[in-house]
């Protein structure tokens, strides 16, 4: 009776060890890597059971990182499994192990080296700057490429704001030819300092300084203060002097003063700045029609505009 109850004991020992025991999938095997960039690498290995809920690869070198990429399983077994590594350093040796896991556990590792490739290169530095046609807000660069695997060109001021970009929309020389771009939105009488670089996917190439200066620096001109005391007199059937008093000194230097015939705005006569301001100055017209009224109007003028006088009526002789 006791070595039968031994026996029924032992029997379910061994029933409960077998029922606990773990069913953890089996390893998988033939790893594989290819696909290197400098910041990623595909991996590839055989699935061989069919009880895995997925696969987790481990990094362990250069540095332990962890779980760094999980595959979920594909029906059935036998078949290969794949995955992408990105976020990778370049030129680096990379050690990971790959396991089978389901709800039970870990199956073994299988380990894989493989090494990053060595990033692709900026581009070179542009040279040759030079800016001209400079405006109020505008100035035009120019600069030589010396490069035939960039993506565009960026001029950048001081402070790192982009002032302009020559890229894929624009026109892009070919090597050893100069490009161009107008630089607009810019500040009057402001002196820029800024950095040109050529540009890629990999980053800039070595910046190339250039400063220029704005234009716009002296105060826009006023225009002049018109002339008063307007006078006519010597009346003939076809001509008049005119007589005005010159109250400012910044009209034009040759053409500062006008006499219009008021009534159809043509103009009877001109003359430039005299020496002095708050002097008269005079005009004789020629070529009137007899027994004529006419209205002129005297105007002190330069850039900015033209400032009139009080209109001053006269009539020729028969």
């Amino acid at each position: 009776m006791q070595s039968k109850l031994i026996s029924r004991t032992s029997l379910l020992a061994i029933m409960f060890s077998i029922c606990a025991t773990a069913d953890v999938p089996s390893a998988p095997i033939n790893a594989g890597a290819y696909g290197f960039t400098h910041n990623s690498a595909r991996l590839s290995f055989k699935d061989t059971d069919n009880n895995e809920t997925g696969f987790k690869i481990y990094q362990f070198a250069p540095v332990d990182a962890g779980v760094i990429a999980t595959v979920e399983a594909k029906d059935g077994n036998d078949s290969y499994q794949y995955a992408t590594l990105t976020g990778l350093s370049a030129s680096t040796l990379y050690g990971v192990n790959i396991v089978a896991y389901n709800a039970d556990g870990e199956s073994s590792v299988l380990t894989k080296w493989f090494r990053t490739i060595a990033p692709p290169p900026t581009p070179a530095q542009p040279t040759n700057v030079g800016t001209y046609s400079p405006t109020n807000s505008t100035v035009r660069m120019s600069l030589l490429d010396n490069a035939d695997n960039e993506q565009g060109f960026r001029v950048d001021d001081r402070n790192g704001t982009t002032l302009a970009t020559i890229g894929a929309s624009s026109p892009m020389a070919s090597t050893g030819e100069y490009q161009y771009v107008t630089i607009t939105g810019l500040s009057t009488c402001t002196l820029y300092t800024t950095n040109v670089v050529a540009f890629n996917a990999n980053g800039d190439s070595e910046a190339t300084e250039k400063s220029f200066m704005t234009t716009g620096c002296m105060a826009p001109e006023e225009i002049p203060l018109a002339p008063s005391a307007v006078g006519v007199y010597n009346i003939t059937d076809t001509t008049a002097r005119v007589s005005f008093m010159d109250n400012s000194n910044n009209e034009a230097v040759v053409d500062g003063f006008r006499i219009y015939n008021n009534d159809d705005n043509s103009t009877l006569a001109s003359l430039g700045r005299d020496r002095y301001p708050n002097e008269y100055q005079y005009a004789n017209i020629s070529g009137l029609t007899p027994d004529t009224i006419y209205t002129l109007r005297v105007v002190s003028r330069n850039s900015a505009g033209e400032a009139s006088a009080e209109l001053r009526s006269f009539r020729t002789l028969p």
